[in-house]
C-alpha cells in the first residue's frame, strides 16, 4: 500500500521543535554549568535539528553526503541523548562510545558500494543503529526506576523502548518490501510512513518528557535541601523534630535520645576560621551516624548540637551508646591549620518507656546534657529515675 507523505514538512517541522529544545537546555546549562546532562541534551538537540534542516532539503535527491550527513546527525543526536540520561542518573559518560555508531554509519555509507546504491540497504543501517541507542536510553531510564523512582519517568522508558521497537520493526519491513528509490519523493509504502511519524513524535515527546524529568529532580532536590542541613547532610532541626512527632507515635517500646554538643567549637572558629570548625562538625556528625544503629533518627538541632533518637533501645544499652559517642569523638584525629587539634563531645541520655513522649524525652536529654556542660564538658551524663541528671 502507498501513501503520500510530505517529508519536507514534517522534517522542518522536527528542526523548529528541536532548536526550541537545544536552546532550552543550553540555557539551564549555562545556569548551572556542573549539570553536565544538560550540555549533553542541548548537542543532542542541536545535532539532530541541523540533520532535520538537511533531511528537508535531501528530499528532491541531491549528493549522497548530504543525505548521509542528515542521517547521521540525527544518529549522534540519538547517541547524545542516551548519554545525557546516564549523566541524568549520575553515571559515566563515554562520548567515545556514543560516537562510535554514527561515525561507523558515516563512512560506511559513503564508501560501501551497496550503502552508496542502495537506499534499502542504508536505511536498514541507519534505523538500526537508531534503535540500539534509542533502546539504550530506555534500559538507563528503566534500571534507574529501581533507584530513583520520578513520576515521569516511567512514561520515558516505556516511550523510549516503543520507538526502538518501531525501528526495528522497520529493519524488517525494509528487508520484507524494499524501498523503492523512485517513490521516496512522492508515494510510500505505509510502514515507512508509520515510522516517518513515530520519529517525528519522537521529536516532540522525548525532549518533553526529559525535560520533565530535569524538573522532577530539581523538586525532589529543592524538597530534599529544605529538610537537610546542607553542611552535614544530616536532617534539619525541623525534619528531625516532625520525623521524630512520627516514628515515636509509631514506635510502641522503649526509647533513647541522646543529645550531644561538640564543645568549644566556639573557640575552633575563632583560632583556625569557620572553615576548621565546619570540618570538625562534618567529622563529628560522620563519627555519630557510623556509631548509631540503622534504625536510628539523627539530625542537627543547633550550630554543635546533634540529637539522635534510638527505638527499641534498653536504658544500659544508651548509656553504653553515649559512651561510645564520646570515646569515638575523642579519639579522632582533627588536623586543623597544619595542627593536631582534640577535640571533645558532651552526651546528654533521657530514655522512656510507652508513657514518656517525646518531647519530654527530648526535654530530659537537654537537661542531662545541660549539666555536662555546667561541670566541664567532655563528659557522657544520663537522665536518672528520680528525676535529676547524674553522672554515668
Amino acid at each position: 500500500m502507498m501513501v503520500s507523505v510530505n517529508f519536507s514538512t514534517l522534517a522542518i517541522g522536527a528542526f523548529a521543535i528541536l532548536v526550541v529544545f537545544a536552546v532550552l537546555y543550553a540555557r539551564h546549562w549555562r545556569e548551572e554549568p556542573k549539570r553536565s546532562e544538560f550540555l549533553l541534551f542541548a548537542a543532542a538537540s542541536g545535532l539532530a535539528a541541523l540533520g532535520a534542516l538537511l533531511s528537508a532539503f535531501s528530499e528532491g535527491g541531491p549528493g549522497l553526503i548530504m543525505v548521509v550527513l542528515a542521517q547521521t546527525l540525527v544518529l549522534s543526536g540519538a547517541a547524545l541523548a542516551w548519554q545525557g540520561v546516564r549523566a541524568f542518573d549520575h553515571r559515566a559518560v563515554d562520548l567515545k562510545l556514543a560516537a562510535a555508531g554514527p561515525i561507523a554509519f558515516f563512512l560506511l555509507a559513503v564508501s560501501a558500494p551497496l550503502l552508496q546504491e542502495d537506499v534499502t540497504a542504508r536505511f536498514l543501517v541507519a534505523a538500526a543503529v537508531g534503535a540500539i541507542y534509542t533502546g539504550l536510553a530506555a534500559w538507563e531510564l528503566r534500571v534507574s526506576e529501581f533507584e530513583e523512582r520520578l513520576s515521569n519517568r516511567p512514561f520515558a522508558y516505556l516511550w523510549f523502548a516503543a520507538l526502538a521497537v518501531v525501528l526495528l520493526s522497520a529493519v524488517v519491513a525494509a528487508y520484507l518490501r524494499p524501498l523503492d528509490a523512485l517513490n521516496t519523493a512522492g508515494s510510500t509504502p505505509l510502514w515507512l510512513t508509520v515510522v516517518v511519524f513515530a520519529v517525528f513524535l519522537h521529536v516532540v515527546i522525548a525532549p518533553l518528557w526529559i525535560f520533565l524529568l530535569v524538573r522532577d529532580r530539581l523538586l525532589v532536590e529543592h524538597r530534599w535541601s529544605a529538610a537537610t542541613d546542607t553542611l552535614t547532610g544530616l536532617a534539619n532541626r525541623f525534619t528531625f523534630l516532625d520525623m521524630l512527632q512520627t516514628l515515636s507515635t509509631k514506635v510502641r517500646g522503649e526509647g533513647a535520645f541522646l543529645y550531644v554538643d561538640v564543645d568549644h567549637v566556639k573557640r575552633i572558629n575563632d583560632q583556625y576560621g569557620h572553615s576548621g570548625g565546619d570540618e570538625v562538625l562534618k567529622t563529628c556528625a560522620e563519627l555519630i551516624l557510623r556509631e548509631l544503629p540503622e534504625h536510628a533518627l539523627l539530625g542537627r538541632l543547633a550550630g554543635a548540637e546533634f540529637a539522635a533518637y534510638v527505638p527499641f533501645c534498653k536504658v544500659e544499652d544508651a548509656e553504653k551508646l553515649g559512651h561510645i559517642i564520646h570515646d569515638s569523638v575523642e579519639q579522632q584525629m582533627f588536623f586543623l591549620g597544619g595542627e593536631l587539634v582534640p577535640v571533645t563531645v558532651s552526651v546528654g541520655v533521657a530514655h522512656g518507656a510507652m508513657q514518656v513522649t517525646a518531647d519530654e524525652l527530648l526535654k530530659r536529654a537537654d537537661a542531662a546534657l545541660h549539666t555536662a556542660k555546667v561541670n566541664g564538658r567532655n563528659s557522657v551524663v544520663v537522665w536518672d529515675d528520680g528525676q535529676r541528671p547524674s553522672y554515668a
